[in-house]
This record gives structure tokens, sequence and C-alpha cells, in this order.
């Protein structure tokens, strides 16, 4: 019997770090089709450029900056999609056959969807 209670918990822990770590590298931007949505935004938006070096690292700083946000927003929907799941009673079973989860693989990921025969499908 899965401790919905405990992943529930566990999920909600790590969203709050991937909501901090995103407001960190970005701005919430509301979007009609998402909720929240994240858009990185250069770390020294402040300093004034003089030199093309200066223009070529915030360049470079603003794409690292796109990816990670990109990274930790789509860890975000996955940790969304879960608490949805847990709330929703579909909680720990698998979206190919409705199978159990694993335990040992939702404690490795609380967000993951599918049981290891059918981990090559999750998205």
């Amino acid at each position: 019997m899965i401790d919905l209670t405990y992943f529930k918990n566990k999920l909600e822990t790590e969203k709050k770090r991937l909501e901090a770590s995103l407001n960190e590298i970005g701005t919430t931007k509301i979007h009609p089709d998402q909720k929240n949505h994240w858009e990185a935004t250069p770390s020294d938006k402040d300093m004034e450029i003089e030199m093309r070096d200066e223009v070529a690292d915030r360049l470079e700083d603003l794409g690292e900056r796109q990816a990670t946000e990109e990274t930790l927003e789509t860890r975000l929907d996955n940790i969304n999609e879960a608490l949805k799941r847990i709330a929703d009673n579909k909680y720990g079973l698998c979206r190919i056959d409705g199978g159990e989860i694993e335990l040992e693989k939702l404690e490795a990921n609380p967000a993951t969807t599918t049981c290891k025969t059918h981990v090559d499908e999750e998205d």
C-alpha cells in the first residue's frame, strides 16, 4: 500500500524548491494556456554593457539560464501532474497498463508515470 501522504509531502517540498529555483533565474509569466510559465532573464540585467565580450558573455549566460529554466519547468509540470494523480486517486499506477508502480521507483522519482516494465515509454 502506498503512503499517499508521504508522497504528497515529498512532491510538495520538491515543488517549492523548484519554484524558488525558477524565481531565481527568471520572472513568472502568465499565459492563457499555462498556469505558470517562467522566462529566463539575464543575471546582470542592470549592468551597463560596454565591450563586445561582455555582450557575448551575457548572451551565453542567458542561454544557460534558459536551458535550466526549461528543465526545471518540465520537472515542475511533472510534479503538478503527480499531485493531480494523488487528488484523483490514480497515483502510483502505471499510465501504460494501470498496474502498480514499484515503490523503489516512486521513491527515486515520485513523479514517475510508469512501472519498470514500461520505463522506456515514460515521457
